[in-house]
């Protein structure tokens, strides 16, 4: 009872922390386990998605609205200055956070490249041709860009004080809907909490504290050592005064973990300089009264702009990047940082979700912000507050004509200010560099995988054992009408034939068990079959696979990543259960004379390899000088190649096992590939092939399959290392 009377009275933030810190410890106890929170995580993400566009829309049309045609016009003006210029400092610095990023090998399992890595047109994002369709779709921009056209028309409707009256009841009743759902956050970061730290492993939390670390730096950096930088330039306040303006607004703001409880200190702060500024008197033009007015004005609209802290949400995106090895160039970057300004008018909660999507990131990198934003937003809304106050004084110098620039005092500042933030991204880049070297846990993770972790003992009954070709035997048969799909049954025995260099298709993990993704698919249909035995037979190559049936030797199906294709010498394939993704692999020595596959394809000297004579050959390489490779040391030990052409689900996971190489992925245009099984091509396999057939539909319609591509292609599911 003491406890929970003690729990009751803690502030928010103090909740929140005790919530991560519980969340921690629960998602280190029951680690994969914690996969099973997953839908209650989407539902709290949901949840506090609800009232945000609402409040947004409601607050830019009150704020907006109720201006004055001339407070309007000097507020564009002057104001837009000042707020263009924060913007500029702002996205200055975090497009430098990027270089803390260290220079590391981080060789990870599959992430497919998206097909449109925009993933929406420019025209619906940024027009709002229909305002319904961009709300309905969490179109940011254009639903910020259709807010401000209605603010500005609002400003000379001579009737508008009823509707801006509702506006400002509709912002509060939504804001409103918000502290109600706060109450719920403490819980929410437990769930959240649990489920991404269960789910993380320790090298993904490792490489997560680089976001964290460099946020930090940037939030104190351009707190306090920038904005009183620019203040003192143009400006008489010192240092001292600065922290005396600031100090007593950015503690509460840091304390209750919210900006707008913090506004009331500000105003009174803004008054306090205000009055300082006239000497406290009313002077006979009223600049002591003018002041005031103006303050009562720039205050909540600067609340209601983007402050610097909004920019790390798209440096989270430029980390997402970095993260999961994505090309993310500087003039790309650039146009997020400034096109994306739009986004950073909403919360969250919206628009890092929309964001990614957006980037083709994977969803689930929002798990990971939501857990350093529990972190940052003491932080954040610290600089919230600074950001206020900075534009505030910046506003009121400028229109009413007090500021005088001092350039070279502006500029020395502005030098020795960048050259401290160099030399600290760069300690941060060498600090997380020896932190995150040596480490191989996705070496560990790749090498203990197991058939099925997720269902625990379901295949216990079923017995495989590994076979060389010539202890091959044939099942009895009953008559030469009997299908293969009957002499299964019958015998409870299944034959298959592996590639064993397929990974993470099919391969021996370091328990001595031959696992991946289609042996898990092998023993799903053993247990569909009743069966009690499956007898694998090593078989690296296709033609290997053709010449055993030539001879009689029926194995009843060949697995380890084969490419769907028609009918060919006695083989049939199944239907596809796969997209193969083609790229190309280098040695990363390669890496600043080919930076990318144009480059790379532009190369005439470079020896192309291909698994056994090929898989497929690029139409635009056909100049190369091909080197057909038998096995995949041929390339990565031998080096009996320059490049490897090869598949991305299947490099991905061998690039684990040999560091040290780079993946560039061919143009998606025209490149159509699929992975199959194959089978005999006889008439007593059809029934069989029907019912590989049969659970492939059946199994990619249920999602099933999902659960085995996230689990061993991408290695999205931790798994306890010791698990046999």
């Amino acid at each position: 009872m003491f406890a929970f009377n003690f729990y009751k009275k803690l502030s928010l933030g103090s909740k929140i922390y005790i919530s991560t810190c519980v969340g921690l410890i629960l998602g280190i106890s029951f680690g994969d386990g914690c996969v099973v929170l997953e839908p209650v995580n989407t539902l709290f993400i949901r949840i506090y998605q609800i009232p945000i566009i609402p409040y947004m829309i409601f607050s830019i049309l009150h704020s907006i609205g109720s201006l004055s045609m001339d407070n309007a016009k000097l507020m564009g003006k002057k104001g837009g200055i000042i707020l263009l210029f924060l913007w500029a400092v702002s996205v200055f610095y975090a497009l430098g956070l990027q270089h803390s990023f260290p220079d590391i090998e981080r060789n990870r399992f599959f992430c497919p490249e998206p097909l449109n890595p925009a993933g929406i047109d420019f025209i619906d994002l940024f027009i709002p041709y229909n305002p319904f369709h961009s709300m309905a779709h969490g179109y940011i921009p254009a639903i910020v860009i259709f807010c401000v056209l209605i603010g500005l028309a609002l400003i000379q409707e001579e009737h508008k004080m009823t509707l801006i009256k509702y506006a400002g009841v509709l912002a509060s009743i939504m804001k409103s809907v918000n502290d109600y759902l706060m109450h719920l956050l403490p819980f929410g970061v437990l769930v959240i909490s649990t489920y991404t730290f269960g789910t993380l492993s320790v090298i993904k939390l490792k490489v997560v504290l680089i976001y964290a670390l460099a946020s930090i730096f940037y939030l104190i950096f351009i707190s306090m050592i920038i904005y009183p930088g620019i203040l003192a330039s143009i400006s008489k306040i010192s240092y001292r005064k600065f922290l005396h303006y600031s100090m007593p607004a950015a503690f509460i703001a840091f304390t209750t973990g919210n900006v707008f409880l913090a506004l009331p200190v500000i105003y009174n702060l803004m008054y306090k300089f205000n009055d300082e500024e006239n000497d406290g008197s009313l002077s006979v033009n009223g600049e002591n009264e003018k002041g005031r007015n103006i303050i009562s004005i720039i205050v909540p609209l600067a609340w209601l702009v983007p402050a610097s802290y909004k920019f790390l949400v798209i440096f989270f995106v430029v980390f997402a990047h970095w993260y999961y090895d994505r090309a993310f160039n500087f003039g790309e970057q650039l146009i997020y940082y400034i096109g994306m300004i739009p986004c950073l008018f909403g919360g969250n909660s919206v628009i890092v979700p929309f964001l990614l999507q957006m980037a083709g990131l994977p969803s689930k990198a929002y798990d990971i912000f939501m857990v350093v934003a529990n972190f940052l937003v003491y932080f954040n809304n610290a600089n919230g507050a600074i950001f206020i106050i900075v534009c505030t004084i910046m506003c009121y110098s400028l229109l009413l004509g007090k500021i005088k620039i001092y350039w070279a005092k502006l500029i020395l500042i502005f030098i020795v200010s960048t050259f401290s933030f160099v030399i600290t991204v760069a300690g941060i880049s060498l600090l997380m560099s020896k932190f995150l070297s040596g480490d191989d846990e996705v070496k560990e993770e790749l090498t203990h995988m197991n058939i099925h972790p997720y269902r625990g003992s379901w295949y216990s009954q079923i017995k495989g054992v590994y076979l060389n070709l010539d202890e091959y035997h044939p099942l009895s048969t009953l008559s030469s009408e009997e299908s293969l799909l009957d002499k299964i049954i019958r015998t409870k025995t299944l034959q298959v034939g592996y590639n064993p260099e397929a990974i993470p298709f099919s391969f021996f993990n370091n328990y001595g068990v031959l696992v991946g993704y289609d042996i898990d698919f092998i023993y799903a249909i053993a247990q569909e079959l009743g069966c009690i035995r499956i007898e694998f037979y090593s078989i690296p190559y296709i033609v290997d696979y053709q010449k055993c049936l030539d001879k009689g030797i029926q194995i009843a199906i060949y697995v380890g990543g084969h490419l769907y294709r028609p009918p060919f010498d006695g083989v049939i394939a199944s239907h596809p259960y796969m997209k193969a993704t083609p790229v190309a692999v280098i040695p990363k020595k390669y890496k600043k004379q080919y930076p990318d596959f144009n480059h790379l394809r532009a190369a005439k000297d470079l020896r192309v390899g291909i698994i056994y004579a090929g898989s497929f050959m690029d139409e635009h390489i056909k100049r190369y000088h091909f080197v057909p490779l038998k096995h995949i040391n041929d390339f990565y030990i031998d080096k009996k190649s320059d490049i490897l052409c090869y598949f991305g689900e299947m490099v991905s996971a061998i690039n684990i096992l040999y560091p040290g190489y780079l993946i560039y992925y061919f143009p998606q245009e025209g490149f159509n590939f699929f992975f199959a099984y194959l089978m005999p091509c006889s008439d007593n396999v059809e029934t069989f092939r029907d019912y590989i057939n049969t659970w492939i539909t059946i199994w990619d319609k249920y999602e099933i399959q999902k659960k085995r591509y996230e689990y061993w292609i991408m290695g999205e599911i931790d798994v306890m290392i010791g698990q046999s």
